[in-house]
């Protein structure tokens, strides 16, 4: 089993209050591990593949489409809860929330909808970054625990830098991005995708500011614009990801992202909402 796998187990439990007394809503048991931390606490992209496991299991669940987690406190590795609600249950769109927390905190909470395939109408303006394929990438641009922006749950992942500037040199452009895949192959599935929309580092790093800045997020949601997993996509295939920041203000900046397949199929667009917090050095 995939490490992100294993890290995402769900075990149902029985509902026991009258509110919870209903087929629409789910109760959950997981246990948040320590191995996906980003410093001091796990990884959003880990706490939203948690969530929409959850959701997964709980309604006829049809291609994931969008998924909006806000990230209201901290999470730390140990149990925690999940509650999740079935909103609707249609023959073409489904949605449903999900509610994680630990005791009296609540850590998340999520949107999600899942829907079939309607119009085959398909049109994208947007073209995948020209860059050197993933086996070219030098060892110098491929991430490990001495490379700058490297943090714990990284090792689950082989990324290879490859879009704007390579940390530690800074082009003021505010783009990062570059190959990824797991360390140990996993079908890229929502899941999967919803975990890598968020593993690279802040592009927001990629920017002269006057000092150096992390960026936790407020809320992130995720547009999959595919049937996952694709059977043109191998588990050992890498994707290309990039991510920008052109808007910040108050604190806050706002990062956008684009995932593609090898082949040039761009698979999903993120977006989040992030506060710019000094670098703790």
């Amino acid at each position: 089993m995939n490490a992100l796998d294993q890290a995402t187990e769900i075990t149902e439990v029985p509902a026991h209050r009258d509110d919870d007394a209903s087929d629409q809503v789910k109760l959950y048991d997981v246990t948040i591990s320590s191995d996906w931390n980003v410093m001091i606490g796990p990884n959003g992209g880990y706490i939203a593949a948690i969530l929409l496991k959850a959701m997964k299991s709980s309604i006829n669940a049809k291609p994931t489409r969008s998924i909006t987690v806000h990230f209201l406190s901290a999470s730390t590795p140990g149990r925690a809860q999940l509650r999740i609600e079935i909103l609707k249950q249609g023959r073409s769109l489904s949605t449903c929330t999900g509610l994680l927390t630990q005791g009296k905190r609540t850590i998340a909470v999520a949107t999600a909808t899942f829907a079939g395939q309607r119009l085959a109408i398909d049109f994208c303006d947007l073209q995948m970054p020209d860059v050197l394929p993933p086996e070219q990438i030098p060892v110098i641009s491929r991430m490990n625990p001495d490379s700058p922006h490297f943090v714990p749950f990284r090792k689950h992942y082989d990324q290879r830098l490859a879009v704007g500037a390579i940390p530690p040199d800074n082009n003021g452009s505010g783009l990062v991005g570059g190959w990824t895949r797991f360390k140990y192959p996993r079908a890229f599935d929502d899941l999967a995708i919803l975990a890598i929309s968020d593993s690279w580092f802040p592009s927001v790093s990629a920017r002269h500011t006057s000092e150096n800045l992390q960026a936790p997020t407020i809320d992130h949601t995720v547009h999959i614009l595919a049937d996952l997993p694709l059977a043109t996509v191998n588990e050992d295939d890498f994707l290309l990801v990039e991510f920008s920041t052109q808007i910040a203000a108050q604190g806050y900046l706002v990062e956008n992202g684009r995932i593609w397949a090898r082949t040039g199929q761009l698979l999903a667009t993120s977006r989040q909402l992030a506060v710019m917090l000094p670098q703790n050095n």
